[in-house]
């Protein structure tokens, strides 16, 4: 079966909880996924306000957290998916999945869209 991959890009204010790569890592092993993680911060503080000037970066360079998971079995990356949105709730920006193959790009999706999965209800 062909690899699956998703990257969750997580924008500043979209997980319920900090993102932890311990708690990444138990999720990753209990379904038999790859899980790495990146955090980008490009955020400065200014006249008392956390700002970012975002007009002329590509959507890589901002600040966001990414969640890659990679696999090969389809039930299992569906649970591992559905365990991490149990945790964080789901990415929603028009970007959260970019980088995605797919097939993670459709299984990730599909979540977000189920009533209860997603955690924005």
């Amino acid at each position: 079966m062909a690899k699956i991959m998703t990257k969750l890009r997580y924008f500043p204010g979209d997980s319920l909880d900090e993102i932890r790569k311990t708690d990444l890592e138990k999720i990753g092993k209990q379904f038999g996924m790859l899980i790495s993680y990146e955090k980008i911060e490009k955020r400065e503080m200014k006249d008392g306000l956390l700002m970012e000037n975002t007009i002329h970066s590509k959507i890589e360079e901002i600040s966001q957290e990414v969640i890659t998971v990679e696999g090969d079995q389809e039930k299992n990356f569906s649970d591992c998916i559905r365990a991490i949105y149990k945790k964080y709730r789901c990415p929603r920006t028009s970007y959260s999945l970019m980088g995605s193959n797919e097939t993670g790009q459709k299984i990730a999706w599909g979540l977000m869209e189920e009533p209860g999965v997603g955690g924005w209800e």
